[in-house]
Protein backbone atom coordinates (compact mmCIF):
# COMPACT_ATOMS: atom_id res chain seq x y z
CA UNK A 1 0.00 0.00 0.00
CA UNK A 2 1.47 3.51 -0.80
CA UNK A 3 1.04 6.81 0.91
CA UNK A 4 -0.16 9.43 -1.17
CA UNK A 5 -0.43 13.13 0.23
CA UNK A 6 -2.75 16.12 -1.06
CA UNK A 7 -1.12 18.90 -2.62
CA UNK A 8 -2.27 22.65 -1.34
CA UNK A 9 -4.62 22.60 -4.84
CA UNK A 10 -6.44 19.20 -3.84
CA UNK A 11 -4.43 17.33 -6.00
CA UNK A 12 -3.08 14.26 -5.24
CA UNK A 13 -0.56 11.59 -7.58
CA UNK A 14 -1.09 8.51 -8.14
CA UNK A 15 2.39 6.20 -7.96
CA UNK A 16 3.81 4.83 -11.25
CA UNK A 17 3.15 1.29 -10.36
CA UNK A 18 -0.61 1.70 -10.61
CA UNK A 19 -0.56 4.40 -13.81
CA UNK A 20 1.75 1.40 -15.52
CA UNK A 21 -0.48 -1.43 -14.34
CA UNK A 22 -3.97 0.13 -15.60
CA UNK A 23 -2.56 1.69 -18.71
CA UNK A 24 -4.01 5.41 -17.04
CA UNK A 25 -3.58 8.18 -19.21
CA UNK A 26 -3.87 11.83 -19.02
CA UNK A 27 -7.49 13.00 -19.30
CA UNK A 28 -8.88 9.33 -17.78
CA UNK A 29 -12.08 9.77 -15.57
CA UNK A 30 -12.95 8.20 -12.41
CA UNK A 31 -16.35 7.86 -10.29
CA UNK A 32 -15.63 9.29 -6.51
CA UNK A 33 -17.74 7.72 -4.26
CA UNK A 34 -17.58 7.65 -0.28
CA UNK A 35 -18.36 3.76 1.57
CA UNK A 36 -18.21 3.49 5.38
CA UNK A 37 -14.99 6.80 5.72
CA UNK A 38 -13.58 5.68 2.30
CA UNK A 39 -12.82 7.54 -0.94
CA UNK A 40 -13.15 5.40 -3.30
CA UNK A 41 -11.79 5.77 -7.13
CA UNK A 42 -13.70 3.91 -10.05
CA UNK A 43 -11.88 4.44 -13.53
CA UNK A 44 -14.22 5.24 -16.25
CA UNK A 45 -14.36 3.28 -19.38
CA UNK A 46 -12.67 5.34 -21.71
CA UNK A 47 -14.80 6.30 -25.19
CA UNK A 48 -13.97 3.98 -28.07
CA UNK A 49 -13.01 7.40 -30.29
CA UNK A 50 -11.09 9.00 -27.58
CA UNK A 51 -8.81 5.97 -27.29
CA UNK A 52 -7.59 6.38 -31.12
CA UNK A 53 -6.30 10.20 -29.95
CA UNK A 54 -2.69 10.08 -31.49
CA UNK A 55 -2.77 7.11 -32.64
CA UNK A 56 -2.35 8.26 -36.49
CA UNK A 57 -0.43 11.41 -36.00
CA UNK A 58 2.97 11.76 -37.43
CA UNK A 59 1.68 9.47 -40.46
CA UNK A 60 0.91 12.02 -43.05
CA UNK A 61 -2.47 13.64 -43.44
CA UNK A 62 -5.67 11.38 -43.84
CA UNK A 63 -7.67 13.74 -45.82
CA UNK A 64 -4.74 14.28 -48.02
CA UNK A 65 -4.84 10.64 -48.26
CA UNK A 66 -8.14 10.70 -48.82
CA UNK A 67 -8.01 13.08 -51.67
CA UNK A 68 -5.39 11.27 -53.82
CA UNK A 69 -7.36 7.80 -53.30
CA UNK A 70 -10.72 10.02 -54.55
CA UNK A 71 -8.59 11.69 -57.59
CA UNK A 72 -7.53 8.07 -58.90
CA UNK A 73 -10.83 6.72 -58.21
CA UNK A 74 -11.58 9.30 -60.55
CA UNK A 75 -9.24 8.67 -63.34
CA UNK A 76 -10.27 4.99 -63.23
CA UNK A 77 -13.65 6.16 -63.74
CA UNK A 78 -13.14 8.49 -66.69
CA UNK A 79 -11.43 5.87 -68.19
CA UNK A 80 -14.03 3.45 -68.17
CA UNK A 81 -16.87 6.17 -69.35
CA UNK A 82 -14.48 7.22 -72.15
Amino acid sequence: MDLITLSSKGQIVIPREILQKYNLKKGDRFLVTVENDRIILELKERHPILALRGAFSGKGSLTRALLQERKAESKLESGRNG
